[in-house]
């Protein structure tokens, strides 16, 4: 429900597919890099978790929050985290809702929709946040890219 938080550009779910050692599912695993939560053992002071959703092109200050905000708030509500993912998460079936959006304006839907956000962020915050990533998306649909014009321009 926060990804626009953590992959706020329409560049960011370019990277949100299969293949690309990004996750698309909301799961996670020991060592595998197929899933958003990245468990990696060791030793007491080694061990860690890898978020693996955040984009490069993210503010620091919301992804941090949306990271920290949605943990607490997991905690709090006694959310489970599923099972855990063995093997490629790629290849494996999982409900809709752990499905990752596939655009910044289903994401930014996601997000508008969602209780947990307006109970960390308010609803001022969380309505205003996801209209800025739907606009985006609409500014970003009105572009015509280079691929565009490479693969069509002699066939129009």
């Amino acid at each position: 429900e926060l990804l626009s938080m953590v992959a706020c550009t329409v560049n960011s779910y370019s990277r949100l597919v299969p293949g690309f050692w990004a996750p698309t599912t909301a799961t996670w695993g020991v060592e595998n890099r197929t899933t958003a939560l990245r468990v990696i053992p060791g030793s007491e002071k080694s061990q860690r978790v890898e978020y693996r959703i955040a984009a490069a092109d993210i503010n620091p200050y919301i992804a941090l929050s949306a990271a920290i905000g949605s943990g607490l708030w997991g905690i709090e509500n006694k959310v489970e985290p599923g099972e855990m993912v063995v093997g490629n998460a790629y290849e494996q079936e999982f409900p809709e809702d752990v499905t990752l959006p596939a655009t910044l304006f289903e994401a930014a839907g996601r997000l508008r929709n969602s209780e947990a956000a307006k109970s960390l962020f308010g609803e001022e915050f969380v309505t205003h946040y996801a209209q800025s990533r739907e606009w985006e998306e609409r500014e970003f649909r009105k572009a015509i890219t280079d691929w565009e014009l490479q693969r069509y321009f002699e066939i129009i």
